[in-house]
C-alpha cells in the first residue's frame, strides 16, 4: 500500500467536516416547471370530461369532514408522494435528487399562486400530461388517474396545502410539556411512527430503515452507551440532524419549544425513562476529545484494525460486502446492511472524524454495529480506525450533471475494465432512484448510482461502469474474475484446524435464483416531433434500446423496449455487442462496446460525433428478488462524442 498516497487523502478528508443532506446538483440540470396558463380548459377521465377553469376542491364543501378527510389525504400521502416529495414537501424526499426535473417543491408551487385546479390536474396526468413546450418524457411524475381516485387525489390536495400553509403547529407555549409535544408528534409524526410510537405507521411498508419505534427505548445514535437510553440533548439533536439517507428529516425549523416538547413526550412512548428516572440514576456520557497526529503509522494500524475487526461486515474496501452481512441482512424484516464507508453522505450521524469516533465507541443499538468499549479499546485505538476509515470515502459529495464525455483514443478497444485507456475519460456520477412509478414498484433499492465512462475511436466505442453490489452472482466465479471480502483473519491457533478435507468440501458455484442485472438505454431513431420517449423504457410510440448485461449467463443481450412491461429481443444472427465484467470487494465494473455504426438505423442507436445522444441506465440487485419492473432507474443523461 502506497502510504503516502492515502495519507494525502485522508487529510482532505478529515478536513472536511460535513456532508450536505442531498446530492450536490449542476445548474445544466434546471427546469422550468408548467406554468398556471400551462393548464389545458379541460382533462378527460375515464370517459369524464373535467373542466379545469373554475375547478374547487369539494372537500372544503364540508368543513365538518374537514379533519377526517385531511387524515385519509395523509395516508394517501404517505403510500404513494413522499419518497420524491419529503415528509417538508419541498421536493427532498429520499428520491428527491434522483430524478431530472426534481421533484415539485409544493412549497414555492404554492407561494407562486397555483390554486388546487392546477394540483389536480398534474397529480392526474403526470409527467406524461406535460405541455410539449416542457419536455415530456422526462419527468418522473406518474399519472395517477389509474391508482387514485377523485376523491383522494382531492383529500392529498387538501393535505398538502394545510401542511404548506402549516410547516409548523401553529401556536407554539412559551414553555415545553408533554401536551404540546403530543400535539405536535400527533399532527406530524404519526404518518410514520404510528399514534402508539410502535414506527408502525402507514408509511413503513415504504422505508428502510422502518421508522423507530419509540416504544422500546432504543436508539442508535447516542452519547450514552450502547443499549442505553439516549439524554434529552441526543434526542434534541436527532430531531434536529434528522437521518440522511432515510424517509427520516431534519426538523429544525420547528420551534424550540417545540423541539423540546417533543423530547419530553417521546420519552412517555418507552417505560424505560421512568425507570431510568425512579431509580435516580445519571447518564455516563461518551466524551470526544480531539484527534491525535494523523501520520503513517496511525493509518497503518487503523487498516490492520479495520481488516481483522470491521471488514467482517463492512468488507475489506468498506463497500459492506464482508461475510457477515450475509448472515445479518434481511431487508424485508429491517435488518438493513452495514453503512457503505465509501459513500459518507449517507452516514446517518454526520462524516466528521469525531462522528465516527462516536459511533464506533459506543456502537448502534438495535443494529449489528457493536460498541468498543474503553475498557478493550483506547481512544487512541478509535482513532487509528477512524483514521484508516476516512481513506475510504470520497473527498465530498459526487456533483452531478447530465453531461457525459466520451474521449477518442486511437487503436483497439479492450474490454479489460483496468485498461490504462479508461484514465483519460471523465467519470460521471448517475444518481439511481427505486423505480416508483408503475406496478411492481421497488421502493428501497440497493444499487442508489452508477459512475459510467465512455470512450470511442473510428470504428467503435465502449462504455465503463461501476456500481456497488454487496453480494456477488456466484456462478461468475467460474466465468471472470471474482474477488470478495474474506472473513477477518482467524487467531493462529485456529487456522490449523482448517484442514484439506474443509477446502475440497465446498460446492461448485451455482447461480442466483435470479441474476444481477444492468442496462443502458437508448432511444431509437429520431422521433418526428423532437421529443424523447419516456425515460422508463418507451412506450408505445417511442421504442428504446437496452443493452441488458446479466450475471447469468454472464452476456449481454440488446433488446427493443416500448414501455417498463413491453420488452423483446432484438433476434439478430450475431449479437454486435461484447462485454466483460470483473468483482471486486462489493463492486461490479463492466465494460461493453459496439460499433459505432450499423446497417440498422430503425432499431439500433447510431453513434455519430457532435450531437448529444440520450442515456439512462437500469439496475437489478437480483440477491434482494429485484427483477422485471423493481429496478433502480436513472433519467436520460446527454453522451457527446467530442
Amino acid at each position: 500500500m502506497d502510504i503516502g498516497k492515502l495519507l494525502h487523502k485522508s487529510i482532505k478528508i478529515v478536513v472536511f467536516i460535513g456532508v450536505l443532506p442531498h446530492l450536490f446538483l449542476s445548474s445544466s440540470l434546471a427546469f422550468n416547471p408548467p406554468t398556471a396558463s400551462d393548464m389545458p380548459e379541460a382533462i378527460s377521465l375515464k370517459d369524464q370530461e373535467i373542466q379545469l377553469k373554475n375547478l374547487t376542491n369539494p372537500i372544503h364543501q364540508a368543513p365538518e369532514n374537514l379533519k377526517q378527510n385531511l387524515k385519509k389525504g395523509g395516508e394517501v400521502y404517505f403510500k404513494h408522494c413522499f419518497l420524491c416529495h419529503g415528509d417538508l414537501m419541498d421536493g427532498s424526499g429520499l428520491f428527491g435528487d434522483r430524478f431530472f426535473p426534481r421533484p415539485a417543491d409544493f412549497q414555492k408551487t404554492i407561494a407562486e399562486g397555483k390554486k388546487e385546479n392546477y394540483f389536480f390536474w398534474r397529480i392526474m396526468k403526470g409527467g406524461k400530461g406535460l405541455p410539449a413546450t416542457h419536455q415530456p418524457w422526462e419527468s418522473a411524475m406518474p399519472a395517477w388517474e389509474g391508482t387514485l381516485s377523485q376523491d383522494e387525489a382531492w383529500q392529498v390536495i387538501a393535505f398538502i396545502f394545510e401542511n404548506v400553509k402549516n410547516p409548523v403547529v401553529p401556536d407554539p407555549p412559551a414553555e415545553p410539556s408533554v401536551e404540546r409535544g403530543k400535539q405536535v408528534y400527533t399532527e406530524k409524526c404519526v404518518f410514520c411512527h404510528a399514534e402508539d410510537g410502535s414506527g408502525k405507521g402507514v408509511s413503513a411498508f415504504y422505508s428502510s430503515p422502518r421508522p423507530r419505534n419509540f416504544i422500546k427505548g432504543q436508539y442508535k445514535f447516542r452519547t450514552t452507551p450502547f443499549g442505553k437510553i439516549p439524554t434529552d440533548d441526543d434526542l434534541y439533536q436527532m430531531l434536529v440532524r434528522g437521518m440522511p439517507g432515510t424517509t427520516m428529516p431534519s426538523w429544525k425549523h420547528f420551534p424550540e419549544v417545540d423541539l423540546k416538547s417533543l423530547v419530553l413526550y417521546l420519552k412517555t412512548l418507552s417505560k424505560k425513562f421512568a425507570k431510568f428516572e425512579e431509580k435516580g440514576k445519571s447518564h455516563k456520557l461518551t466524551k470526544v476529545k480531539s484527534p491525535p497526529p494523523f501520520d503513517e503509522q496511525s493509518l497503518e494500524r487503523g487498516k490492520n484494525f479495520f481488516n481483522a475487526t470491521c471488514s467482517g461486515c463492512h468488507g475489506l474496501k468498506g463497500r459492506s460486502d464482508g461475510e457477515s452481512t450475509k448472515r445479518n441482512v434481511d431487508i424485508e424484516s429491517d435488518a438493513i446492511r452495514p453503512r457503505n464507508l465509501t459513500k459518507p453522505w449517507t452516514f446517518r450521524r454526520g462524516s466528521t472524524p469525531k462522528d465516527l469516533f462516536l459511533t464506533i465507541r459506543t456502537g448502534l443499538s438495535t443494529t449489528a454495529m457493536p460498541r468498543h468499549s474503553k475498557r478493550i479499546y483506547k481512544d487512541k485505538e478509535i482513532w487509528d480506525i477512524v483514521h484508516y476509515v476516512t481513506t475510504l470515502a470520497q473527498l465530498k459529495n459526487p456533483e452531478i450533471s447530465k453531461d457525459i464525455k466520451a474521449v477518442k483514443t486511437e487503436g483497439p478497444l479492450s474490454l479489460n475494465p483496468d485498461d490504462d485507456a479508461w484514465e483519460s475519460a471523465p467519470s460521471v456520477f448517475i444518481p439511481m432512484g427505486g423505480q416508483v412509478l408503475e406496478a411492481e414498484k421497488l421502493f428501497y433499492p440497493t444499487i442508489d448510482n452508477i459512475w459510467i465512462q465512455a470512450i470511442y475511436n473510428a470504428d467503435e466505442i465502449a462504455f465503463k461502469l461501476r456500481w456497488d453490489d454487496p453480494t456477488v452472482d456466484p456462478i461468475l466465479k467460474t466465468s471472470t474474475d471474482v474477488l470478495v471480502s474474506p472473513p477477518p483473519p482467524l487467531p493462529p491457533e485456529l487456522q490449523s484446524a482448517l484442514g484439506e478435507e474443509d477446502e475440497k468440501s465446498e460446492e461448485a458455484p451455482k447461480p442466483q435464483k435470479i441474476p444481477d442485472a444492468i442496462a443502458l438505454q437508448f432511444p431509437v431513431g429520431k422521433s418526428n416531433d423532437g421529443s424523447l420517449p419516456y425515460f422508463l423504457n418507451g412506450d408505445r410510440d417511442h421504442s428504446v434500446n437496452l443493452w441488458q448485461w446479466k450475471s447469468y449467463p454472464n452476456q449481454l443481450t440488446k433488446l427493443t423496449a416500448n414501455g417498463v412491461t413491453k420488452i423483446t429481443d432484438q433476434q439478430e444472427p450475431e449479437q454486435q455487442i461484447q462485454s466483460k465484467a470483473i468483482y471486486k470487494y462489493g463492486q461490479y465494473n463492466l465494460v461493453v462496446k459496439r460499433k459505432r455504426i450499423t446497417p440498422d438505423n430503425n432499431n439500433d442507436v447510431q453513434f455519430e460525433t457532435g450531437a448529444p445522444i440520450p442515456i439512462a441506465v437500469n439496475a437489478w440487485d437480483g440477491n434482494t428478488k429485484e427483477t422485471g419492473s423493481q429496478k433502480s432507474i436513472s433519467s436520460w443523461f446527454q453522451l457527446t462524442l467530442e
